[in-house]
């Protein structure tokens, strides 16, 4: 044990001042290098953190987020990103839609009646004499076809329009015609078999 402790102090002695300079001065370098290093990242760390987190005071400027955030997970900094109720929220706007793809409004197609292909008959159920004939040249003025005319031996109360199931789209235009002379005039159907598409009996109005 003496012996190991007098080689130890041997060794001592024997080294010179000089020789620790060159140690004395790399370890200083190192610690200097490390000392600057912490005292920077924290410093940047804490900018950033500080900017990221802002709470809309003046004075502070924008940032581009992607460009730190890069560079702070290259120095292996911790970035705290701004919670959706502190940062501004991106507004979604629509694109434009091109006139080509723009919806076009439904368009209703109005049939177009011949009112030459309906054949009418007007029959007249009163006591006055010509009705049947005067509605007759009156639905010829309008259009139609020429009327055949005749009497009907049941007695109507009313102004009486028949049409045939398919012949129905013309019921609207054989009424707005009747209606001038008999404004209280009805439609309704009848069976395909009746002789002719329309049957008009005159009543008492």
């Amino acid at each position: 044990m003496n012996i190991k402790y007098t080689q130890i102090v041997e060794s001592l002695k024997r080294i010179k001042p000089k020789d620790l300079i060159y140690s004395g001065i790399l370890v200083f370098f190192i610690t200097t290098v490390a000392i600057i290093f912490f005292i920077s990242t924290r410093f940047i760390s804490q900018s950033i953190n500080k900017i990221f987190s802002n709470d809309g005071s003046d004075g502070v400027q924008a940032l581009d987020l992607a460009r730190y955030a890069l560079i702070a997970k290259k120095l292996g900094i911790a970035v705290n990103t701004p919670s959706e109720n502190t940062g501004a929220r991106a507004i979604a706007t629509p694109a434009p839609v091109p006139p080509s793809e723009m919806p076009t409004p439904a368009t209703t197609t109005i049939p177009v009646l011949n009112k030459q292909a309906l054949t009418i008959i007007v029959q007249n159920s009163t006591a006055k004499a010509g009705a049947a004939s005067t509605l007759a040249k009156s639905l010829k003025n309008a259009g139609f076809s020429a009327p055949k005319t005749g009497n009907e031996k049941t007695a109507y109360a009313v102004t009486t329009i028949t049409v045939k199931e398919s012949k129905r789209d013309y019921a609207p235009l054989l009424l707005s015609e009747v209606s001038k002379l008999y404004r209280d005039a009805t439609t309704a159907t009848t069976s395909e078999s009746a002789p002719f598409d329309a049957t008009i009996i005159i009543g008492g109005k």
